[in-house]
């Protein structure tokens, strides 16, 4: 379940570290200076080792709004947002600027009133959740009951999909999978043995629904009373992202599905890229918005800031068309390829038949220059990302130049043919390419 589940929370894919930033004086400004009278001791500026807060109790993401206004609007284009989203017996609703979001409808069948909250449906798909608290799946409900948004990239049309038809029991909506949905998640056991709201099928409660202010900074009502002292929790490590942007219990593991890299391990495969894997999250983002609607904000810095001394390879200036479909490509359209897989992969009608595309960025950057297909890129099981001596990973020619140069079976695009020998050797050398 928690593979599947995970695989709708995109929630980001690529939009990681949202506490990083607050480091920098000027984000928590908004608040009047000084603190309570009587506040004794000298301001906590930096609190990195207490995710609590010292015991605090959690206020909400409007509370905080009230001061940071500023960062309130960020945020709420952001994913992290709407990672889950309460149903009050209608559509849900999203931002405008947030073109691709929407469900429109539940599953065939079924009423708003059958639903109490929305796994997702901001920027590649939705699941649901019934009003008793568990997952809705085909199995149990007789219907498609994944929502997959419209996706131009990999030619996805919106539309119901397949989730789960094997499943022939209630799916629980559970700790593990809602504690990367929600702000202030607390798992069910014998001393809180309660569920969200009373729905049986929620194995537990959470303070607020989304990955909100207070997910990633620790419950404020410590912060309310005395704004200048600034006690929240604030990690300037990639650690708090990695908490959610890593699948399973080992963050050097770089989970896999299906020939597909897991949507959900970014923080794995930015520790196996390279050059990059010292880096924090917020080198490249800004933690409070998002790289999808937001983008001239959510990355602060494009790969060119740093990589001063490189061209192109070949690429400059061109336009990938299929179609309606059209791409100008940059260094994250090779280097950052979709070779991970959410919701729905690209078909041969995209592809061809050797191109891969799933539908969320890697996080790898650098590329296999050798004569391999992605079947080298994973482990003999299929379940991780493969390795070389030195701990670094290498995303195959398939995900990255054959999405594009595709054989005759696709349709037709502006990418001339490439076999995946003659990827792989241009490749090796396409950098050293004139432009």
């Amino acid at each position: 379940m928690t593979r599947q589940l995970t695989r709708i929370s995109r929630v980001a894919v690529l939009a990681s570290g949202l506490i990083v930033l607050v480091l920098t004086a000027g984000l928590l400004g908004g608040c009047p200076p000084g603190g309570s009278p009587g506040t004794p001791g000298p301001p906590v500026f930096n609190n990195t080792t207490d995710p609590l807060n010292a015991g605090a109790s959690y206020v909400g993401s409007r509370a905080c709004a009230a001061c940071h206004a500023d960062i309130a609007v960020r945020t709420r284009l952001h994913a992290h947002s709407h990672a889950l989203v309460p149903i009050d017996d209608a559509a849900p609703t999203y931002p405008t600027q947030a073109a691709r979001a929407g469900v429109p409808d539940p599953p065939d069948g079924k009423q708003w009133t059958d639903v109490s909250y929305i796994i997702g449906g901001y920027t590649l798909g939705a699941l649901f959740v019934d009003t008793q608290g568990y997952v809705m799946t085909d199995g149990v409900d007789g219907v498609h009951t994944q929502w997959n948004l419209a996706f131009a990239p990999t030619g996805t049309e919106a539309g119901f999909a397949v989730y789960r038809p094997d499943q022939q029991t209630p799916l629980p909506y559970g700790y593990r999978c809602f504690r990367c949905h929600t702000t202030g998640p607390a798992p069910q056991d014998r001393d809180r043995p309660g569920s969200q709201e009373g729905r049986p099928g929620i194995g537990g409660t959470w303070a607020e629904a989304g990955v909100q202010c207070e997910a990633c900074h620790g419950p404020g009502s410590n912060h309310l009373p005395r704004p200048a002292a600034r006690d929240l929790f604030v990690d300037p490590t990639p650690a708090t992202c990695a908490r959610c942007h890593t699948e399973g219990t080992d963050p050097d593991v770089i989970a896999a599905i299906d020939g597909y890299i897991h949507p959900n391990t970014q923080y794995a495969e930015l520790r196996a890229s390279g050059g990059h894997a010292n880096f924090a999250c917020n080198i490249c983002h800004d933690s409070h918005a998002s790289a999808v609607y937001d983008r001239e904000r959510g990355i602060r810095n494009p790969c060119a800031v740093c990589h001063t001394d490189a061209n192109m390879a070949a690429h400059g200036g061109v336009v990938f068309v299929r179609g309606d479909y059209r791409e100008t490509m940059t260094c994250e359209s090779c280097h950052m390829p979709f070779a991970g897989l959410s919701n729905a992969a690209a078909g041969p009608a995209v592809v061809g038949g050797t191109g891969r595309m799933g539908d969320v960025r890697s996080h790898i950057f650098r590329i296999a220059t050798r004569d391999a297909d992605y079947a080298a890129m994973f482990s003999a099981d299929g379940r991780s990302v493969s390795k070389d001596a030195q701990g670094r990973a290498a995303v195959t020619v398939d995900f990255v130049c054959l999405r594009c140069h595709t054989d005759e079976t696709a349709a037709p695009n502006s990418a001339f043919f490439l076999s995946l020998d003659s990827a792989w050797q241009i490749a090796t050398g396409l950098h050293r390419l004139p432009q």
